[in-house]
């Protein structure tokens, strides 16, 4: 963790996002049980349209708490402390620009920021890579998937993304907060791909295992339909 980030959990104190231990948002003892996981999501309709990536928990009751804590009240620190721990200090695929996956318009009135982004840019700072703002972006509106079956939530999204022109020629890191069935990962794929660009793989905060059931987190079917 940067020294700046460090002092400000001495200046400004708060307890752990899961285990509500001060002073840090995430103590050390909670970090250590989450190990980065490679992940694979697959389209239901075309098992050959697939993405591999890294989820970086998996979303228990605690680790559920902490995107809470950060999607719902502002802890951005949460992201900060999971990337910073847990993702690796390397990157194995051939990247030129990290992009963050859309949240509808909704969420966004709602909370005022788009996690994914915030995450994306925490990425991009500990690999040492561009960020590119608001890359990718809804085109319609689309249902709320928290009921919907592998196959319906891919089929509510389709084609409901674009991506700026910007990413032509350009290979992708996506960024997420967390992944379920990968449905809004595999659109945003599809839309970098229209743009011109490819998708190398992805990055998540954290990864539900639970795929043909309703997330455990509250607002997690706003952001991963």
């Amino acid at each position: 963790m940067p020294v700046f980030d460090s002092l400000l959990d001495l200046l400004l104190p708060t307890n752990c996002a899961e285990c509500s231990t001060p002073p840090s948002v995430y103590c050390h003892v909670c970090l250590s049980r989450h190990k980065p996981r490679s992940v694979v999501r697959s389209d239901a309709h075309d098992a050959q349209n697939s993405l591999s990536g890294i989820a970086l928990s998996i979303l228990d009751e605690n680790v559920s708490k902490a995107m809470s804590a950060f999607k719902e009240h502002n802890q951005f620190a949460v992201a900060r402390a999971l990337v910073d721990a847990l993702l690796p200090a390397e990157y194995s695929w051939p990247i030129d620009v990290v992009v963050a996956a859309p949240s509808a318009k909704g969420n966004f009135a709602k909370r005022g920021f788009v996690p994914a982004e915030l995450v994306a840019q925490r990425v991009a700072r500990r690999w040492h890579l561009v960020h590119m703002k608001s890359a990718i972006w809804f085109v319609r509106s689309v249902a709320d998937q928290a009921a919907l079956s592998i196959a319906d939530r891919q089929t509510n999204l389709a084609g409901s993304m674009a991506a700026s022109s910007r990413l032509a020629g350009k290979r992708v890191l996506l960024v997420d907060d967390i992944v379920t069935t990968g449905a809004t990962l595999l659109e945003a794929s599809r839309a970098v791909s229209a743009a011109g660009g490819s998708v190398a793989g992805f990055v998540t905060l954290a990864e539900t295992l639970r795929r043909l059931e309703p997330s455990p987190h509250p607002a997690h079917s706003q952001v991963e339909p």
